[in-house]
Formats: C-alpha cells, structure tokens, sequence
C-alpha cells in the first residue's frame, strides 16, 4: 500500500538567495508517502514514511538514507524535511532519502531498553523492545525502501527522547547497521541512568570512524544531566581517538524544542567530513588577487579531501556539480578570474556531461573571458539539454542567448 501525502508547506524565503531560485526552479512543496509491510519480527502490519529529495524524479543518482524516528509527530516531521531541504541546498549534507518510522500502539515498548527501575517497570510494563523493533527497521523496513528506490549503502540514524535512546542502543548492539546517528535529548535517565554508562563505555570501544552527534536541553533536567553523566564518562575514557562523537547542550531548550536545532547541528556534523563550506574555506583566506594557480590548487586538494571524507562516511566520492559550480562562479565573482573560472566549469563538464547546467555556466565563464564564439556554443548546448531534461536553466539560457540576437 502506498499513500502519497503532500505538505504545502513552501519555503520561498529560506530558497531566496539560493542557486536554484536564481535559476528560476520551481520550490516543490515537501511531500512522502506512506507505506505498509507486514512484519514477521513485530507479527503486526506496520507502516513507515518515505520522503525524496526535490530533484529525484529528474535524475538517476542514487542517494543515502536517513532513518527519523518518531515521525507520526507531523509537525517534528515535516520541520525535519524543511531543515534537510534547506541543509541539502547549501551543500551542508548530501540530499537524503528520508525514512520516517512511524509509531505503533506501543511506543515505549519498541523503542527501550529494559529497565530495572521498579517504578518504570510499573508504569511501563511492556518496555524493553528495542531490539526487536531495531531488527524491523535494519531488516525489513531498510530492505523494503532499497528495492522501491535509488540507494546506497550508507545509511544514518536520528531519534529523540525514547529516539534518541534507541539510536544510542543501536550504536552500540548494532554497530554496523548506520554510519553516523544524531541522539537528541536521549531518555539516558532510564533504568535509574544505568545506560549513560553501559553506552559511554560501549562507545568507547568503537575503531571505525562512526559519527555520533549527542544533545541535551537545559530545561530537562533529568535527562539534561544523565546525557551530560555519559558524555563525562566519555570523556574520561579518551574514546576521541577512535570515534567522532559531538556533544551540544541547548540551555533554554525545552523537551519538545530539543529536536529543531539538534538535527540541524546533528547532520552538520555528522557529514562535516563533504561539507563545501569546511573543504573550502581556504579560498577566504586568500586575497582577490590570487593568480589561476593558486585558486585551482587550492580547489582541486579540497576534491580530493571530499573524496576521502565521503569514502569514510560510505558516500560517493565523486564531488557535487554545486563544488565546481559554486568555485567557477567565486572564481569569477570575488577573484575577477574568468581564466580561473572556466577551468572550474570544465572540470564540472567533465563530471557531469549530462547536466544543462554545467554548460550554461561555462557558458558564463567564457563570456567573461571575451569568448563569445564559444560562450553562445555553450548555451545551444544547455538549451538543448535542458529541453529534454527539463532542467530549470532553460529559461535562464534562453535569455541569454537572446542577447547574441540583438
């Protein structure tokens, strides 16, 4: 069974300034659809949510997968989606596949731990399910959203409260399930905190690069304090070295405000290792008269630190077309080097041939450079791609070749 939901929910201001809407792109409104399988661990009919990316219909790429817990909170959900549109548009995160994992009649049930708290034990009498419910996410749910779409491998994990302590379950009974996960506000206060320190010192034991992103808020005091007692523990045991773990308190954050920063800072830094911003800032520290050489050195070393940091994250290596694309335009804008910048546009040509864009801005970088000839010859080609492609700089070259007319 799939259903398809729509949010109209359009964010025209936070796409204001961003490459696409110079572009004239349509900003889609954020959308999934729900799907139902009949799980053999759980012995029940389940449903889960799935959410593309803005661009996967127009394209044949394949994408890494998000798991978000507790995602029948429809406000948390669809504020999760905005913050990764928006995180994927500035080239923070690599655009994401979003499974949002819906909750059943027993939350508490799927998704803690045992607990050897007496008073828990009363309230919650069903609790300690995690395990279960982590074999239905990493086995039949996983599995359902890789043959119905366009995936690799690399998969990451978000949870918070009960969420926040399964994803922290999961690092550590099932270590190689995600590559990175975001635990906000984990219910660590559970079991009388027993599991602030099962987990720090499970962590501590991990040597292959998982990255894990740990929050709390200063007006959750229980849990405020047991995630802070695991981190210290953490600390204590020197686990740096083996395992990037971040954690971030919130100070005036809430319980149920914790999950809107957190997943943003959270998916930052847990694909710090691609992130533009962090590869490329060396070209701010160099003046605006650099000369070709320099500007290019400095892109090319960070291609290949995007290279390494996506292998270990388990992502393709191959740089996005917004790298070069954002680089030959720096290059043109801020260095005044259109020599630069149509070296920069090449390379994109070369990695995404495909793509309308690339000529259309090669385009722009040999008009800069005094090569009409060629800067018109660049346009006929994003034109006629982006005719059958649809992609949304048809209009944008259009234009411009209209000005070789007047």
């Amino acid at each position: 069974m799939r259903r398809r939901t729509i949010v109209p929910l359009v964010l025209g201001t936070l796409l204001a300034t961003s490459d696409l809407a110079a572009q004239g792109a349509a900003v889609a409104p954020i959308a999934w659809t729900r799907h139902s399988i009949q799980s053999t661990t759980l012995k029940m009919e389940r449903e889960y949510l799935v959410a593309l990316p803005p661009g996967y219909d127009s394209s044949e790429a394949h994408y890494p997968v998000l798991v978000l817990l507790d995602a029948g909170d429809e406000p948390q959900f669809v504020a999760a989606l905005a913050n990764i549109w928006f995180l994927a548009s500035r080239n923070e995160i690599p655009e994401l596949i979003v499974v949002g994992i819906l909750n059943g009649a027993d939350r508490t049930h799927d998704l803690t731990p045992p607990t050897r708290d007496p008073e828990e034990q009363s309230m919650f009498p069903t609790a300690g399910g995690v395990r279960a419910f982590a074999t239905y996410v990493t086995t039949e749910v996983l599995p359902a959203v890789r043959a119905g779409h366009r995936t690799i491998p690399a998969t990451f994990l978000a949870g918070h409260s009960f969420g926040g302590l399964f994803a922290l379950e999961v690092a550590t009974a099932l270590p190689d399930a995600f590559r990175g996960a975001v635990s906000m506000s984990p219910a660590l206060q559970w079991s009388q905190g027993e599991y602030a320190v099962k987990y720090a010192d499970a962590l501590a034991q991990r040597t292959d690069g998982y990255r894990l992103f740990v929050t709390s808020g200063g007006l959750e005091p229980p849990i405020d304090s047991s995630t802070q007692r695991m981190m210290a523990r953490l600390d204590s045991l020197d686990s740096s070295s083996r395992i990037a773990i971040a954690y971030q308190r919130y100070p005036d954050a809430t319980h149920g405000m914790t999950p809107l920063p957190s997943l943003v800072d959270g998916l930052r830094f847990v694909f710090e290792p691609i992130s533009l911003r962090e590869l490329t800032g060396g070209l701010a520290a160099i003046p605006p008269s650099a000369d070709s050489a320099t500007i290019l050195t400095l892109v090319t070393d960070a291609e290949k630190r995007y290279a390494e940091g996506a292998r270990a994250l388990g992502l393709t290596e191959q740089v996005p077309e917004a790298f070069y694309n954002e680089q030959g335009y720096g290059a043109l804008q801020w260095f005044n080097n259109p020599a630069a910048a149509v070296a920069l546009f090449r390379r994109n040509v070369e990695l995404y041939p495909a793509s309308a864009n690339v000529y259309d801005s090669l385009g722009d970088g040999l008009l800069a450079l005094g090569d009409r000839a060629g800067a018109r010859a660049q346009f006929e080609k994003a034109v006629a791609l982006a005719e059958v492609s649809g992609h949304p700089v048809l209009q944008e070259s259009r234009r411009k070749l209209q000005l070789f007319k007047q």
